[in-house]
């Protein structure tokens, strides 16, 4: 009998090892568009992955929403359902709210006011991130973001006319409305079925997310002025990254790093070709003459302190404002 069960045990072990069940899988879920250039990064880091690990760590891709919302992505990650996502800063304000700073609207003026920002920001971001159970590879650009709207929008009472899609954080619902705006909290996944219903009329997006969506079809008018960057970070479950063998830890995150050097270069020629497309299918840009810029400038200048200790952590808005303000004093902007 015994020798029996031995065998049984001998027998099991030979089985789990023929079946490679030691690997790691790692499901990831993302918005990204299938076939977007973000989609493909992620397809390459997989590949490379695999090979760094002789196929012990796998990585499967979800993108378009099938592992759910960015908020039913971090969710799934923190009961285990899924253990990494490539999340807009929309996501990773769910872990940690100071990141929002970043992409408020008109805090930065351009790439490389982000990128200095970003940098001097980011072992903070990490450092939170890390409290709070998730380990952040890299964060990458994803163009910069504007209206788009079914009705031209040069000033913000022709904004305060239409109904635009957030997503849902109750401070900053707040917030809008109390400048005027009608907002609606919806899922991503459900835009394009608001627009083509009227439920809501444009949004704040990137060209290239709104020509991968077909958003524009609908909210087929962009105003031309860059609101704030589009960022996103691929980030794990604290249990997955400590699961990842220790040796390969760190050529794993160099070739996640990689993925998204070779990103944001793609991004930017992504999104003027959008632009490019998009207008020949009827998309209108709108100019924003200065003295409308003006009363943008004021209206996010107003709207700030509003979200300051509840929206967006404090601390997080200083370090961020500060770091900002020794980049333009030293490149002599005001």
């Amino acid at each position: 009998m015994r020798k029996a069960i031995r065998r049984s045990f001998i027998l099991l072990a030979f089985i789990v090892a023929a079946t490679g069940a030691g690997a790691l899988t790692i499901k990831l879920g993302s918005l990204v568009p299938k076939g977007s250039p973000w989609e493909l990064a992620l397809r390459r880091m997989s590949a490379e992955w695999s090979r760094i690990s002789g196929g012990s760590v796998a990585v499967q891709v979800y993108p378009s929403g099938a592992a759910g919302d960015e908020a039913d992505m971090i969710r799934k990650m923190r009961i285990g359902q899924i253990q990494a996502a490539l999340v807009t800063v929309s996501g990773v304000q769910r872990i940690w709210n100071g990141v929002k700073v970043l992409s408020f609207p008109l805090f930065v003026r351009d790439d490389a006011e982000f990128k200095y920002v970003m940098d001097g920001l980011w072992p903070m971001i990490d450092r939170e991130l890390e409290a709070r159970g998730f380990k952040a590879l890299f964060w990458s650009t994803g163009g910069w973001m504007y209206f788009f709207t079914r009705l031209p929008v040069v000033r913000p009472d022709d904004l305060r006319r239409q109904k635009v899609w957030v997503w849902g954080d109750p401070d900053e619902i707040v917030a809008w409305q109390s400048m005027g705006f009608q907002v609606v909290a919806l899922s991503a996944l459900d835009v394009m079925t608001s627009l083509t219903g009227g439920m809501i009329d444009g949004m704040v997006t990137s060209p290239l997310v709104a020509a991968s969506n077909q958003w524009f079809g609908v909210a087929s008018n962009m105003a031309g002025i860059r609101l704030a960057p589009l960022w996103g970070a691929l980030i794990l479950s604290a249990r997955t990254w400590e699961a990842l063998p220790e040796r390969l830890r760190p050529q794993l995150l160099q070739a996640a790093a990689k993925a998204a050097d070779e990103l944001a270069p793609e991004i930017a020629t992504a999104d003027d070709a959008a632009v490019t497309v998009m207008r020949k299918y009827g998309l209108r840009v709108s100019d924003i003459p200065s003295a409308a810029r003006a009363e943008w400038e004021d209206l996010v200048s107003r709207g700030l302190p509003l979200l300051v200790g509840t929206a967006y952590d404090r601390t997080a808005v200083e370090a961020a404002a500060s770091i900002l303000a020794k980049y333009r004093a030293a490149a002599g902007k005001r």
